[in-house]
């Protein structure tokens, strides 16, 4: 094998590796986000600050899976999805019924890719739901909606 194929290939095998991973938190910055909401449980740092940093956040994501009433679970993980959910609902609009999110990658939101792609998944699944029904579902957006999230 040349010398180029064998560049061509170590490059492609690199940006594999970077692509797979991109946008889902290293192991240093997983670390790091747990030790921030930790704070938060802590009352060391404020939750609404947290949510507004750049500091990379995500959760667990059994709780893409499974129903999650806040009142319910741990508090570290409260604190985790109170901060991505509200990363996400600040970009999200409603009008006409459909719900229109108006950010197009999770490293813009400091969050995972895979919650990004869950949310975006659930509103494009909602506005197909309401569109099929001929508009007699109708979407809610509750005013400052984002902001409830981190008061609750």
């Amino acid at each position: 094998m040349s010398l180029l194929h064998t560049f061509l290939a170590s490059l492609s095998v690199v940006a594999l590796s970077v692509s797979c991973a991109a946008g889902d938190g290293n192991k240093m910055e997983r670390q790091r986000a747990d030790s921030l909401a930790n704070k938060v449980v802590e009352g060391k740092i404020n939750l609404e600050w947290l949510a507004n940093s750049d500091e990379f956040m995500y959760f667990n994501e059994k709780y893409f899976h499974e129903a999650a009433d806040l009142k319910m679970i741990p508090k570290f993980d409260k604190v985790q999805i109170q901060i991505v959910t509200y990363r996400i609902y600040k970009h999200v609009k409603l009008s006409d019924n459909r719900y229109h999110f108006a950010v197009k990658q999770a490293k813009d939101l400091h969050i995972p890719n895979k919650a990004f792609v869950y949310y975006q998944r659930s509103f494009d699944e909602m506005n197909r739901k309401a569109a099929a029904s001929k508009d007699s579902i109708r979407l809610e957006l509750p005013d400052n909606y984002a902001i409830k999230l981190i008061n609750e």
